[in-house]
């Protein structure tokens, strides 16, 4: 599903720092059923853009209408359509708009196949030693 470059091996841990994580983290845990890496990624991203959902999952609360679909992608930038996205060791809830109404979702970590993930801003060094001068 994802293309994305990880710089370590599969089973190692993915930072943010990993080229791949931003797009790749989610869809590589799921594979491994590594559930409770994929709450933390969420936690540590400056945003979660998307996530792609399994409907068929047991647990997995979506609009009715969406239940046959084999997978289903749901923006969930804070701000935009939802005013938060509640993180746990279950999953992920929040409340979206479809088809003009608003729905309390709920998103059981074994459902989320991929998504994408905004990289927390990093934190630069208020001094810095810059290189110059004579050097003997």
């Amino acid at each position: 599903m994802m293309d994305a470059a990880h710089e370590h091996p599969p089973e190692a841990p993915c930072a943010p720092g990993c080229p791949g994580w931003a797009e790749g983290a989610l869809h590589l845990f799921h594979l491994q059923h590594r559930y409770a890496e994929m709450m933390e990624a969420c936690r540590t991203a400056k945003d979660i853009e998307c996530v792609i959902v399994n409907p068929a999952t047991p647990g997995v609360v979506l609009p009715e209408y969406l239940a046959e679909e084999e997978a289903v992608r749901l923006n969930l930038v804070l701000g935009r359509d939802t005013r938060e996205v509640l993180i746990d060791e279950w999953g992920l809830r929040c409340s979206l708009t479809f088809q003009r109404r608003r729905f309390d979702c709920a998103l059981p970590w074994p459902s989320v196949m991929a998504g994408m993930l905004r990289p927390p801003e990093r934190r630069r060094p208020r001094f810095a030693v810059i290189e110059g001068g004579k050097k003997d």
